[in-house]
């Protein structure tokens, strides 16, 4: 069949053409996408021509789309209709990276997930931005009494925030856009706007500095910045563990950290790879009981024929988007 599909043609190229997307074989389901979201990040590396081993031009970007099964392949159970979250279709005509902005996807039954009836289809679509948040959280093991400083808040980073603070710690965000703070703000996460280097205005909010520090910005500067704004370590017998800085930033090729303050603070550096499917089931989870919120993230939903002007606008560095959603 053919599908609208929102296609990276070359480096910042984007276009909104026709592929086509096979019926669905055994243990496969058709997904009529709903909406699917931009992971800025990830998206604006790799159509910048950034991404590693990535598949030649032209590619169906995006990787979190929600919609209902359409049809299904021999030796499916799940029911025509059921609404669903999945990464993207698995085949197409063209390349993938990931296949997610489509308007219809082809993939294993196994790797969808039902969606709980309190979850909207509109949350649900950035279902992976928010269980890579979550992943982070996972390896960093917040406790209650600690100390997380969140930098960059882009969706990542707004995710991360609301996630480490459900988590019990004590939550600082910041960001230079005033209308990305506004919004940590307005979910109840202590943010601001730091004048100057953002590792000396952390620290004067926290002398002592952060038991977690999360890079949600992807700019390497900002990384060395993680490191001073990590507590320090004492060299008394205490049990305690160096801070963690946990890269959430996606960066397109090698980053380098000082060394002489990473070893004085012992600071363990985690970086999530991408998500496991348990961490899209506890974000599922946590929105089903109301404890984790997104839809105010969500407010620009576009259709796909304006997918060029809203990659452009992420693109723009002043840009206080914090992503962008295709109604399909």
């Amino acid at each position: 069949m053919q599908s609208q599909a929102v296609l990276f043609r070359d480096v910042d190229n984007v276009a909104v053409e026709l592929v086509g997307i096979p019926s669905p074989g055994p243990g496969e389901v058709l997904i009529k996408t709903s909406y699917s979201v931009i992971s800025p990040g990830t998206e604006l590396r790799c159509l910048a021509g950034k991404q590693p081993n990535a598949a030649p031009w032209p590619v169906i970007p995006g990787y979190s789309l929600s919609g209902c099964i359409a049809a299904r392949g021999e030796g499916v159970d799940l029911p025509l209709d059921t609404p669903v979250f999945a990464t993207g279709t698995r085949r197409a005509s063209v390349n993938l990276m990931w296949g997610g902005h489509v308007a219809y996807a082809v993939t294993p039954a196994v790797s969808v997930f039902p969606l709980p009836d309190n979850v909207s289809m509109l949350a649900a679509s950035a279902l992976h931005l928010a269980a890579i948040a979550y992943h982070g959280l996972r390896l960093a093991r917040p406790l209650p009494h600690e100390t997380a400083v969140v930098l960059g808040l882009g969706a990542i980073g707004q995710m991360s925030a609301r996630l480490f603070a459900a988590a019990g710690a004590r939550v600082l965000a910041a960001d230079l856009s005033p209308a990305r703070v506004a919004l940590a703000q307005a979910a109840g996460v202590e943010a601001f706007v730091p004048s100057g280097a953002v590792g000396a205005a952390v620290r004067q909010r926290l002398p002592a500095g952060a038991d977690i520090v999360v890079d949600a910005t992807g700019a390497a500067p900002v990384l060395h910045q993680a490191i001073e704004i990590a507590r320090e370590l004492g060299w008394d017998d205490s049990l305690l563990q160096g801070a963690r800085i946990v890269v959430q930033g996606s960066y397109p090729e090698d980053i380098s950290i000082p060394y002489q303050a990473a070893f004085l603070k012992e600071a363990n550096i985690l970086v999530p790879r991408d998500m496991q499917p348990r961490d899209v089931r506890a974000i599922l989870d946590l929105m089903a009981r109301a404890n984790f919120r997104i839809d105010d993230l969500l407010t620009t939903v576009v259709t796909p024929v304006r997918a060029p002007e809203m990659y452009a606008r992420l693109r723009h560095t002043a840009s206080e988007m914090v992503t962008a959603v295709f109604a399909w």
